[in-house]
C-alpha cells in the first residue's frame, strides 16, 4: 500500500473515530460551536496540470475584478479535557490568468479542503489556547485552456497531516482577537508543506453568537509524478459564530 492508500485510510479511520468522539462530547451536554463564513481573495503561484506548468498572474488591474468567493464551515466540540474540530472550504470556480512559457492562458480550478482534528485545551475562559493534530485533504479540479486552443484537465487530491494552534484572546469587552494556525507537510502527508493562518477580529453579541472579521492565507506545496504545484490563496473572511 502506497502513501495516498495509507493516508486514505488513515484519513477514513480517524473521521470515524471523531465522529464518535464528537458524539460523546456532544452528549455530554458540552459547548458546541458552528462557524458559517465567506472568504473572498485571490489565488498565485504556480499550478501543474497534465505536466503543463502553469504561473497564474494577476487577472485584470481592476481589484475587485481579481477576487474569487468561497464558502467555509467549522464545527467545534469542546470540553475541558477534549477539543475536537470539522472543517471543510469550498471554492466553485478560481478562474486566473496564467501563463505557461511565454503562452498565455486561462486556469479554471474547483477547490474543495476538508479537517478533522482533535486536541487538548490549553487555556479555559473567555480566552482560550487550543493545540490540536488532524489529517487535511485537498481536492482540485483543474482546466487549463492555453490560448493555441490547447486544453489540459486533471483533479489531485492530496493528504496531509496537520498541526494547529488556535488562540482566541480577549481585548476588551465583548472584543476578542482570534488566531487559527496550522502547518503540515512533509511527515506522513502528501505535500511538503501546508498552511494556513488568519486572524480575526471577533466581537459577541450575546452569549451564543458573534460575528468576526478578518483575513486568511493558505498555501499548498506538493508533487505529482515530478510535476510540482506551488500556489497560495489569500483574503478576507467574515463569519458568523453561533454556539449550541
Amino acid at each position: 500500500m502506497g502513501i495516498k492508500e495509507n493516508l486514505n485510510a488513515k484519513f477514513a479511520l480517524a473521521a470515524m473515530l471523531c465522529l464518535n468522539a464528537f458524539s460523546a462530547v456532544a452528549a455530554t451536554g458540552e459547548k458546541m460551536e458552528l462557524v458559517p463564513s465567506v472568504w473572498v481573495g485571490w489565488m498565485r503561484g504556480n499550478m501543474n496540470v497534465q505536466g503543463q506548468e502553469a504561473k497564474v498572474v494577476r487577472a485584470s488591474d481592476d481589484y475587485f475584478g481579481d477576487l474569487d468567493y468561497g464558502f467555509s464551515a467549522e464545527l467545534v466540540l469542546r470540553n475541558q479535557q477534549m477539543v475536537l474540530l470539522g472543517l471543510v472550504d469550498y471554492i466553485e470556480t478560481i478562474s486566473s490568468e496564467v501563463k505557461v512559457g511565454n503562452e498565455k492562458g486561462t486556469l479554471d480550478s474547483s477547490e474543495i479542503v476538508g479537517c478533522i482534528a482533535l486536541g487538548y485545551p490549553l487555556g479555559s475562559g473567555k480566552s482560550t489556547v487550543d493545540f490540536l493534530i488532524g489529517l487535511q485533504t485537498l481536492r482540485l479540479d483543474n482546466d487549463l485552456k492555453l490560448a493555441g486552443g490547447d486544453a489540459y484537465s486533471d483533479g489531485p487530491t492530496v493528504y496531509d497531516v496537520m498541526w494547529m494552534l488556535r488562540i482566541k484572546q480577549e481585548l476588551f469587552s465583548n472584543f476578542y482577537l482570534n488566531v487559527p494556525l496550522a502547518i503540515g507537510g512533509t511527515y506522513l502527508s502528501d505535500s511538503e508543506f501546508v498552511y494556513d493562518a488568519g486572524v480575526q477580529l471577533l466581537y459577541q453579541v450575546n452569549g451564543k453568537i458573534d460575528v468576526r472579521a478578518g483575513y486568511r492565507i493558505t498555501g499548498y506545496d506538493f508533487s505529482e509524478d515530478a510535476d510540482s504545484t506551488d500556489f497560495y490563496q489569500q483574503g478576507y473572511t467574515l463569519g458568523v459564530g453561533i454556539i449550541f
